[in-house]
């Protein structure tokens, strides 16, 4: 699993290790008595507090913290003092030879609060101050600079109607500085963007309120580093969704500062490239999906990307929520519509490796798989002919079962919306006789892999979304994948929003065999890479099962059992496709898989999910050895 790094940064939102540099875990929103408990576990584990912000919302204070495990000198943190107790915290432990490395001033209520941390380590002559106005802090400010001072950090917080400032400042040289303190969102980003374009890095940003408005103080060097990413004014969903974005394309959080906005909570954040990627390789990703996103309208958009079974990419873009102004990131739900076929077939395959049914196996008739209980008619010849085969590679029903537009009876999966699947099978096996000997034609068939789960449910005696995730998807780690709803109403958490169509007027739980599946980008990728057929993470069906797969049928060479083959290259794939929803399932010869899912689809000419994938293995140089599974 290790490549290049041996420690892990710990991400809780999908349950991922990340391998990187140091390991390190971020909380926000957590109580005064969650943030202790918090902060006995990760320090009990070897971790050390990097820093801490206090923020009230309403009547409530809430926390956020960062902690990285690494060796360090000895070292005190307190929260929750008031200014006469953080004063005697102060004078305490800087007379026994610390330093204060972070100072945190928050308002609860009418009351200022003060977090800081304090480090027992030598370094240049040091001044700290708290609980000072906006002059009064222009004033030291202006007295310590004077006297050959840098501020390394200030922190702006409001307590009634009233602001304050608390701050750091060390008598040290260094690089071109530039500090501001209560700006509005507005100035805020104008300063930023002026003093970015001139080559300097934020080093330092304290978001705050004002009278019920939010201001920024913040800190700007002009000094080299790592790559960084500054983002402010997130609310706490997309501030998990930054968060996640951030770390799954490789960045580390340095820092965090919670706010209230009204009475809702706000962030600002600073984060820093900590991983091998190249800008311009992590770039070129971006334009590649950014691209195609602006040339078709694409709302929203999650990615993800495997290289030699290792994670090593993975981002939201664009919206998951538009109208509610949600970003998408990796933890966000899609529909499959279609790459849930492949998922199906693996659960066909391995039941064949369990010996509770064979790909020749007749499925309809006295004796057959399914027996005759589906519909009132006599069977034909040609039903009782259909193996268990025949639906994986669409050679069944001919073309009355597929989805094909001379099919002008229509897709037997959009009819009868109000037929369960023993009616809709049943009305089917009644009405529609295959309109081809079985075996001898590819016809596209949703309805054959709908036949598929109810096979899977009498084979085995449970639901076919239970024994799936239980036998599939747990044993590989994909523990958020779920058969979706039909309505608005029924969207889980995290699932995205659909646009384009009538996105929520199918029966979408109904196709949960051939196209109802929810899945993240991670967690299909999850699923993939223990099906590919590469020795870099153990596949849990053998060799020998893998090939029959993926093996084309005599209809149809590139179509095999629930995979899309690319018969000069050795490709697989599978895309999806409903109202609102286009999906790729993508898996190299060379290496790579790669999962992209949309919330909308287009019927605009050219629309071709696989085409910004392909321009990301043309334009990327270098895959790093990380792992962020």
């Amino acid at each position: 699993m290790y490549r290049s790094f041996l420690l892990s940064v710990v991400v809780l939102t999908l349950g991922a290790t990340i391998t990187l540099a140091n390991p390190w875990v971020a909380r926000h929103g957590l109580s005064g008595a969650e943030y202790q408990a918090e902060f006995n576990k990760w320090t009990g584990q070897g971790y050390r507090p990097e820093q801490v912000s206090g923020y009230g919302v309403g009547n409530q204070v809430f926390y956020a913290a960062i902690w990285e495990k690494k060796a360090g000198p000895d070292y005190v943190a307190r929260h929750g003092l008031t200014g006469a107790e953080y004063q005697a915290e102060f004078n305490k432990w800087t007379g026994q030879g610390y330093r204060l490395t972070l100072v945190d001033g928050y308002g609860a209520g009418n009351q200022a609060l003060y977090a800081a941390i304090w480090e027992k380590k030598s370094g240049p002559p040091q001044v700290a101050r708290h609980g000072l106005t906006g002059a009064e802090y222009q004033t030291e400010f202006n007295k310590w600079t004077g006297q050959g001072y840098r501020l390394r950090l200030v922190e702006g917080y409001g307590v009634g109607n009233q602001v304050y400032y608390a701050a750091i400042w060390e008598k040290d040289n260094g690089p071109a500085l530039v500090a501001r303190h209560g700006l509005t969102s507005a100035e805020y980003q104008a300063e930023f963007n002026k003093w970015t374009s001139q080559g300097f890095r934020l080093t330092h940003v304290s978001g705050y309120t004002a009278a019920g408005d939010d201001r920024y103080a913040a800190i700007w060097e002009k000094t080299s580093g790592p790559a960084w990413l500054a983002r402010h004014g997130l609310n706490a969903a997309n501030y998990q969704t930054a968060f996640d974005n951030a770390s799954y394309r490789g960045y580390k959080l340095k820092l965090v500062s919670g706010y209230a906005e009204g009475n809702s909570a706000r962030y600002a954040a600073i984060f820093e490239n900590d991983s091998p990627w190249a800008v311009s390789d992590l770039n070129a990703i971006d334009d590649a999906v950014k691209d195609f996103m602006k040339k078709f309208d694409v709302p929203g958009a999650s990615i993800a990307i495997t290289k030699d079974g290792r994670l090593v990419f993975a981002q939201g873009y664009g919206f998951a929520n538009k109208e509610e102004g949600l970003e998408a990131g990796p933890r966000h739900l899609f529909r499959l519509a279609s790459v849930s076929k492949p998922i199906t077939s693996v659960a066909v395959m391995k039941l064949m490796e369990q010996g509770k049914l064979k790909l020749s196996d007749k499925v309809f008739g006295a004796g057959a798989l399914l027996g005759t209980s589906f519909g009132s008619n006599a069977y034909g010849a040609r039903e009782k002919a259909i193996t268990v085969q025949q639906l994986l590679e669409h050679t069944a029903g001919g073309l009355v079962w597929s989805n094909k537009k001379e099919n002008t009876s229509g897709d037997p999966m959009f009819q009868q919306p109000g037929f369960n699947h023993k009616q809709l099978i049943g009305w089917v096996l009644d009405e529609r006789d295959p309109s081809a000997d079985p075996g001898d034609t590819y016809n596209y068939s949703n309805f054959g892999y709908c036949v598929l789960g109810r096979i899977i449910e009498k084979v085995t005696g449970q639901s076919y979304e239970s024994w799936v995730k239980a036998n599939i998807l747990n044993p590989v780690a994909a523990k958020d994948m779920h058969i979706a709803g039909d309505t608005l109403a029924e969207r889980r958490p995290n699932e995205v929003v659909y646009y384009g169509g009538n996105v929520y007027g199918m029966k979408v739980s109904r196709m949960d065999s051939h196209g109802g599946w929810l899945a993240n980008p991670i967690d299909l990728l999850r699923f993939m890479v223990r099906v590919d057929g590469f020795a870099t993470k153990p596949d849990i069906l053998t060799a020998e099962t893998i090939k029959t797969m993926t093996t084309g049928s005599t209809a149809n060479k590139g179509y095999a059992k629930g995979w899309g083959i690319n018969t000069s290259n050795g490709n697989w794939s599978h895309g999806g496709s409903l109202p609102g929803t286009s999906t790729l399932l993508w898996r190299t010869s060379d290496g790579y898989t790669m999962a992209l899912l949309l919330n909308t689809r287009s019927g605009d000419e050219g629309f071709d999910v696989g085409e910004p994938l392909r321009e990301i293995v043309k334009t990327v140089k270098a895959w790093p050895g990380i792992d962020l599974f």
